[in-house]
């Protein structure tokens, strides 16, 4: 579990004062300076910045994070060097993160004018301390903030590493940092072209680092260490990448792809990859981007609690936070309406000493969310709630339309995004010369050629999947199209005379929010193999029900409106049958008498070559918002090879090919039955 840093007073009488922490009984770093440590230790050890010079993206991991000093210094000299990479990727475990307080107040003692516009960046971006990853982002760097135990999360990291920075207080002080079970095994996570610096030089480190194959060399130390440890990766074998494994991006002229879907998953997934590098081609059959389900006028976001905090729960959590992140400048600009200044989430089968317990279970989590009783709840939100519940402090509403104009807004900057609009896509067709990807329409006239292709629309990429023949035909769907509706009303209505509508945006057995421009928008309805995309009176009389018994209108509001006056929206929505999204590449049709081999998902074969592949970002169920900005960053995982942004375990809860090895078990256990 992970805890907060204390930071101590005293700082074992070095002078001038070094950073102290008590419950390791060490320093934080050298009294010689914390920089200087980290530009001769970690930076210079590694051979850096000379190494980052001749790649687009250069990956450093570093185990403890500490005080930040060595991102920090960095992230400087990054900054400084004219011939850098484009994007630099900084991932560092922590199990005890320090709060953005306690950060602040180091570093306000210790820097410099120079270095405290990096540091304000740094403490702006500072996440709520709940364990699993956190991407920090800035101009061409991204921290990937990694809260857990080392030897916990290491295995859950899908990361191709070219530089490592070990960290961390002395192994006798702190011997879990350096234990062999994860140390021996840095060689799974090295690039071809990996290296390793620190400062110890104990003899079982050098053991662990010559067992997962770097040949280490002592060099002079910094400051009073004689001696620091350096290494370079000599793998036995030559790396060859799993098929759903980490691939690199294909090379420049081949980072080309073409995206069918404008709704917010299209747009998102043109952001990132937009972003790192790719030329973007975005498909949309409809006059203009998030007209369906993204066309909504407002959407809430926010995670689950759940009480053995599992993998639904994990990775909503992930969604939820990152897409705070992202949308608070956003919101601020004015670029999207909407607020992530928390959301109230009402849990009837809940009770207060229930609640408590969780919380005590997991402290971390009021680090994000806080328990109302009904009492509290209601004066929280000024509407009668009928019971308690869980207030998100990182949850919100936003407006996905915006949204999505805001992910292309963003994606236009960079000059490399196109966009085919009121063009429906019939079919996939591979080019078997040049092995690229071409859209085309349904006179087969090609649309579109890349050497990625990017499904991103809906329940409609299932249908186009399995019309180009990408499915085999006894495959069952794992995609179904829901149809939702959603009522909307003037808080000026004489209706709602007297009423006072929800402070902040309100879920439970349906949702409601009102809009800066007085708007109180509630609902919604759920119904599978429903086409009538008619607003229906019935429909319009179930949001009403929903939104009464939430507190948000008087259970006398019947007698007061026509609720057939009101007014409504309908759109389909896309949901897997585990309720989980689907981002990743595409799983070819494997032969069936191979099925036991595909155990693992990243064995399962794909349609992906080192020229591009096929890859699907759909099945975002009602939570469209939550997972767009997340799941673009996924996906520009698996195209590009940069660091997986949440753990492997979540990463394939989302894998496509889940549902091939199910289906695989699925076959075999009913051979052997």
């Amino acid at each position: 579990m992970i805890t907060p840093a204390h930071l101590g007073e005293q700082s074992l009488g070095q002078k001038p004062p070094v950073p102290f922490a008590p419950d390791f009984d060490d320093v934080y770093h050298s009294a010689d300076g914390a920089w200087e440590q980290a530009k001769h230790v970690f930076l210079a050890g590694n051979g850096l910045p000379k190494r980052w010079q001749s790649k687009d993206c250069f990956v450093i991991l570093e185990t403890g994070f500490g005080l930040g000093n060595n991102f920090l210094a960095t992230w400087a000299a990054w900054q400084a060097d004219p011939h850098r990479c484009s994007h630099l990727y900084f991932v560092s475990i922590e199990k005890h993160p320090l709060t953005k307080e306690d950060l602040g107040r180091v570093h306000c003692q210790t820097a410099n004018a120079k270095h405290q516009t990096l540091i304000d960046q740094l403490l702006q971006a500072w996440p709520p301390l709940t364990p699993g990853i956190h991407l920090l982002e800035f101009d061409g760097v991204t921290l990937m903030l990694v809260l857990g135990d080392v030897q916990e999360v290491m295995p859950q990291l899908t990361v191709s590493v070219n530089a490592f920075y070990l960290d961390g207080f002395a192994p006798a002080k702190n011997p879990a940092m350096w234990d062999e079970r994860w140390l021996s095994r840095l060689n799974r996570l090295a690039a071809g072209d990996a290296t390793v610096a620190t400062w110890s030089v104990a003899s079982h480190v050098c053991r662990h680092l010559t067992k997962a194959q770097f040949l280490v060399q002592k060099m002079p130390g910094f400051g009073q260490k004689r001696h620091m440890l350096q290494g370079v990766f000599q793998p036995k074998n030559k790396h060859v990448p799993l098929a759903g494994g980490v691939w690199p991006a294909p090379e420049n002229d081949n980072k080309t792809a073409f995206i069918v879907g404008g709704g917010l998953a299209g747009c998102a997934s043109a952001w990132a990859l937009t972003q790192a590098g790719w030329h973007v081609t975005l498909i949309e059959r409809n006059m203009h981007v998030a007209m369906e389900a993204s066309g909504n006028r407002g959407g809430l976001f926010h995670s689950i609690v759940h009480a053995s905090d599992n993998v639904y729960s994990r990775l909503h959590r992930a969604a939820a936070l990152y897409t705070a992140a992202v949308v608070r400048p956003w919101l601020k600009q004015g670029m999207v309406e909407g607020q992530c200044e928390g959301l109230l989430r009402l849990t009837s089968h809940l009770s207060d000493s229930n609640a408590q317990a969780l919380l005590n279970a997991f402290p971390w989590l009021l680090q994000h969310v806080v328990w109302q009783t009904q009492i509290s709840a209601q004066l929280l939100s000024k509407v009668s709630a009928p019971s308690g519940g869980w207030f998100f402090l990182q949850g919100g509403w936003l407006n996905p339309a915006d949204y999505a104009r805001a992910f292309l807004q963003v994606a236009q900057q960079s000059g490399k995004l196109s966009q085919i609009l009121t063009e429906p896509v019939a079919a996939l067709s591979r080019c078997s010369e040049s092995g690229q990807w071409q859209a085309l329409n349904r006179q087969g006239t090609c649309l579109a050629q890349a050497g990625s292709a990017v499904l991103c629309n809906a329940h409609q990429a299932e249908q186009l999947l399995r019309a180009s023949g990408l499915v085999l035909a006894n495959d069952p769907p794992i995609m179904q199209k829901i149809r939702g509706q959603i009522s909307q009303i003037s808080l000026k209505s004489p209706a709602l005379m007297g009423i006072c509508p929800p402070v902040y945006p309100l879920a439970g057995d349906g949702y409601g929010m009102q809009t800066p421009d007085g708007q109180l928008i509630f609902g919604a309805t759920a119904q599978t193999n429903d086409e009538d995309n008619t607003v229906r009176p019935q429909d319009t009389q179930s949001n009403v029900a929903k939104a009464i018994g939430l507190g948000i209108l008087p259970k006398t509001f019947f007698d007061r409106a026509c609720v057939e006056d009101m007014q409504g929206r309908t759109a389909w929505r896309a949901s897997t049958v585990d309720h989980l999204p689907l981002i990743g590449a595409w799983p070819s049709m494997a032969v069936e008498t191979q099925a036991s081999r595909h155990e693992q998902l990243r064995r399962v074969p794909r349609f992906r070559t080192e020229q591009g592949g096929l890859y699907v970002f759909s099945g975002l169920g009602s939570r469209g918002i939550s997972w767009a900005a997340l799941g673009a960053r996924l996906l520009n995982h698996w195209m590009s090879g940069s660091p997986c942004p949440v753990e492997t375990d979540l990463r394939n809860a989302l894998d496509p090919a889940r549902f091939q090895i199910r289906r695989d078990r699925q076959s075999m256990h009913q051979q052997t039955v």
